[in-house]
């Protein structure tokens, strides 16, 4: 009796954890938001959403030793491994996927890039999602400060508002600085460095 009495208490735990979200089962991601990342499938990346073209939420895997994510933006990657699931919180979670890009020009590469899988939906700043998913699956915390606001009328003041200038300098000089990294890792040469810092210095 003892016996059936905690397997009455037990059972319901596993049911109540598969439906919990975010899950990795059977080699699927399952995001938050429902949206599937599994081998087979064809992810759409969008453009980096750094000021220089890079990914804030992906990230090549360390094996290779670069950081040039910006060769990746609209491409298309074919999964062919998922695996490394790590989830405590909308900011520290990832996955690891392997697969086939096939590069805006049309060039292909082998990949292995490791992505904050809750944010590159759809970033919580605001901006355009790294990843281009349907609606339904887009970040829903972001969605709902949206419909939230978008009827509201702002102050005048308010639109006029820009953001302040040292900032600007420092993301600038940030970028410019990731761009000298790439350099002297080999990764640029002094020519595409010149000319990726002139685009950065010419926007500000």
């Amino acid at each position: 009796m003892k016996n059936i009495f905690w397997l009455l208490l037990l059972f319901p735990c596993p049911l109540t954890a598969q439906e919990t979200l975010p899950r990795f089962v059977h080699d699927t991601l399952y995001t938050s938001a429902g949206y599937k990342i599994y081998q087979g499938q064809i992810l759409q990346l969008a453009k980096g959403s750094s000021a220089a073209g890079y990914f804030n939420y992906i990230r090549f895997h360390p094996n290779l030793a670069r950081t040039d994510t910006y060769l990746l933006q609209n491409s298309s990657i074919l999964v062919n491994k998922v695996k490394s699931f790590k989830y405590s919180g909308p900011d520290k979670n990832s996955i690891r996927i392997m697969g086939t890009a096939t590069l805006e020009k049309g060039s292909t590469m082998e990949v292995d890039i490791v992505m904050n899988f809750e944010r590159v939906i759809e970033s919580f700043t605001g901006m355009p999602g790294e990843i281009t998913v349907p609606e339904e699956y887009q970040n829903k915390l972001y969605r709902a400060v949206v419909l939230e606001t978008k009827d509201q009328k702002q102050p005048e003041a308010l639109k006029k508002q820009v953001a302040p200038e040292d900032l600007k300098q420092f993301m600038v000089a940030d970028e410019i600085r990731k761009l000298f990294d790439l350099y002297k890792a080999g990764a640029l040469t002094k020519e595409e460095f010149e000319a990726q810092k002139k685009k950065l210095l010419d926007r500000q």
